[in-house]
């Protein structure tokens, strides 16, 4: 047997490498907001109103992890976050 790479093997392990990275990166990711603690401002202090009026939705907020159609969570408000909500702190994803 050869000590030599093929070019597909070579191929092969170019693009499977990345691939394998992203999808490790994607479950730590994953795993990451699964154990985010909620914020600790009160939702008063931000003006945080559960149905938005301005077309900027907390689901659309990267401080907000959680479900898309489930109240979730935020890294600055405190308590549980409606998905169709919104505050001052909203910071597009």
């Amino acid at each position: 047997m050869s000590d030599r790479l093929s070019r597909k093997s070579v191929i092969i392990n170019l693009i499977g490498m990345p691939i394998a990275a992203a999808a490790a990166a994607s479950v730590a990711g994953a795993a990451d907001a699964a154990t985010m603690k909620s914020g600790s401002t009160s939702p008063k202090s931000v003006m945080y109103v559960t149905k938005s009026t301005n077309g900027k939705f907390c689901k659309g907020c990267k401080f907000y992890f959680g479900s898309t159609s489930k109240p979730g969570s935020c890294t600055i408000v405190s308590g549980p976050i409606a998905p169709t909500g919104y505050c001052v702190a909203y910071a597009a994803k």
